[in-house]
C-alpha cells in the first residue's frame, strides 16, 4: 500500500524527463483557442496550447497567474494547468456582448526552467462586434525619466468595468478595445506583482476620453499629502551647498534662491546667488560648455586659423520592421520632480564652522509649503602638506655595520 502511493505521488509530480539531449529551447506557443478577432465567442475559456510541458509552479517566485491578464477584468483570473494547455477564464464568467483582451506575458516557462522571452495576446468578443478604439501611451518612472517597464495599467469605466494590461520594456503600453467613454487611466509600479496599488508604490491617474487617438503620459512617482521639510544640507565645496529634502518637490515651480537663507554662527547672513534643481545644472554645464566652444571658433576665426567644421547629426531612417526595437527609449516631456537643489554662494564658507539654513515656500509635489530649518557644520581643511627639504638633494649613506 505505502509503495503504492510512493507511485502515485511520483506520477502527479511535474520533473523533467531523465536521459536525452539538455532542452535549452524556452516552450513555444502553438496555438490559441478561440482565434484572435473571433466574434460572438461561446467558449468558456480561453486556451492556449505549448509545445511542451509548463512548468505548473511558475518561474522564480511567481505562479502562473501572473504570466495571464484578462481584461476586462472581474477579479483575480482563474488558471488551469493540463502540463501542454493552460486554459484561462475570467473570476465568473465572460460577459455578453463584450470585447476582451486575454495576455500570455514573457516569463513562462518548462520543467528545465526555459523561460519564453515573449508573450502573446488575443481579442475577441462575446457579441458580434469588437470595438475600434483603444488607449495607448508610455509610462514613466518620473523620478528617473524612464519608461517604466511592466507596469500595472488600468482603465477604470463609470460602471467600475476595469481594463487591464501590462507595459512593454520601456513603458509603452495599448489597453482595450473598449466602448467610447470616459475612463480613469491609472499606472502602478507593481513591486511585488500582487495587481494593486500598496501605500509605497508609485503611480499616476488621469482622465481619458475614447475615441482618444494621441497617445498619453503617465508620470508615475510616491505621491503623499505631506510638505518637503529639509532633510540635508552638505558643503560640496566653499562656495555650494547640496540641499535635499525629505520628500520630491513640484517641478513645475522656480525653485528661487530668495526662498533660503543661511546665517552664521556670528548670525552674519551670507548671499545665496543661485538655486538650481539637476536639470538646471545640466543644462547650465551644456550651455557653458558651447559657450566656451563657440569663444574657441570666434578666436580661430580671428586668428586665421582653420575653423573645424560643425558635424550636425543625420535624421535616422523611418522605422522599420527591422530597426524599430533600435528607436530611442521614449523620455517624458515634463521636468522630473526632484528631493535635492544646489546653493550657489556669494561668499565663501569657512571651514569647520557651524551654519543655519532655513527655507520657505518650496513646494512639495503634494502642493503643500512648509517652512523649515537645518544646521550643519563645513568640513575640517585639508592637513597641510610636509614641506620637502630642499637641502637634502641625496639620500644619506646607510651606516656602517
Amino acid at each position: 500500500m505505502i509503495g503504492l502511493l510512493v507511485l502515485l505521488v511520483g506520477c502527479a509530480s511535474a520533473s523533467p524527463p531523465p536521459g536525452g539531449p539538455e532542452d535549452k529551447a524556452p516552450p513555444q506557443l502553438v496555438r490559441v483557442t478561440p482565434d484572435t478577432n473571433a466574434v460572438n465567442v461561446k467558449e468558456r475559456a480561453v486556451t492556449f496550447y505549448f509545445d511542451e510541458t509548463i512548468n505548473d509552479r511558475g518561474t522564480g517566485a511567481q505562479e502562473l497567474d501572473q504570466f495571464f491578464i484578462v481584461s476586462p477584468s472581474d477579479g483575480a483570473a482563474r488558471i488551469e494547468w493540463h502540463r501542454n494547455r493552460i486554459d484561462v477564464r475570467p473570476r465568473h464568467a465572460f460577459r455578453a456582448n463584450t470585447a476582451y483582451t486575454v495576455s500570455l506575458l514573457p516569463g513562462l516557462g518548462d520543467l528545465r526552467s526555459n523561460v519564453m522571452k515573449t508573450g502573446a495576446s488575443i481579442v475577441f468578443s462575446t457579441g458580434p462586434t469588437i470595438p475600434p478604439d483603444k488607449i495607448t501611451g508610455v509610462a514613466f518612472d518620473w523620478p528617473t525619466e524612464r519608461g517604466a517597464p511592466r507596469a500595472l495599467i488600468e482603465a477604470m469605466a463609470p460602471d467600475s468595468i476595469t481594463y487591464l494590461a501590462q507595459s512593454d520594456s520601456v513603458g509603452r503600453f495599448a489597453i482595450g478595445p473598449m466602448p467610447p467613454g470616459t475612463y480613469l487611466v491609472r499606472v502602478i509600479l507593481d513591486q511585488n506583482g500582487n495587481r494593486a496599488l500598496d501605500r509605497s508604490e508609485a503611480f499616476d491617474t488621469v482622465r481619458v476620453l475614447v475615441p482618444h487617438p494621441a497617445p498619453i503620459e503617465l508620470l508615475a512617482v510616491q505621491r503623499d499629502t505631506l510638505p518637503a521639510r529639509l532633510l540635508t544640507v552638505e558643503a560640496t565645496d566653499s562656495v555650494s551647498l547640496k540641499v535635499t529634502f525629505d520628500r520630491l518637490i513640484d517641478p513645475s515651480q522656480t525653485v528661487a534662491a530668495a526662498a533660503f537663507r543661511l546665517v552664521g554662527a556670528d548670525s552674519a547672513v551670507i548671499p545665496i546667488t543661485a538655486a538650481l534643481t539637476p536639470r538646471q545644472e545640466r543644462d547650465a554645464a551644456v550651455a557653458a560648455a558651447r559657450a566656451a566652444l563657440d569663444s574657441t571658433r570666434r578666436a580661430d576665426s580671428i586668428a586665421g586659423k582653420p575653423i573645424a567644421p560643425v558635424l550636425r547629426p543625420v535624421a535616422p531612417p523611418a522605422a522599420t520592421p527591422a530597426t524599430a526595437k533600435e528607436l530611442p527609449p521614449p523620455i517624458p516631456s515634463r521636468p522630473a520632480p526632484t528631493a535635492s537643489v544646489a546653493l550657489k554662494l556669494g561668499a565663501r564658507l569657512t571651514p569647520n564652522t557651524p551654519y543655519r539654513l532655513s527655507v520657505t515656500g518650496v513646494r512639495a509635489l503634494s502642493g503643500r509649503t512648509q517652512p523649515s530649518e537645518r544646521s550643519f557644520t563645513t568640513p575640517k581643511p585639508p592637513p597641510p602638506k610636509p614641506a620637502a627639504d630642499s637641502a637634502r638633494t641625496t639620500p644619506p649613506a646607510p651606516k656602517a655595520p
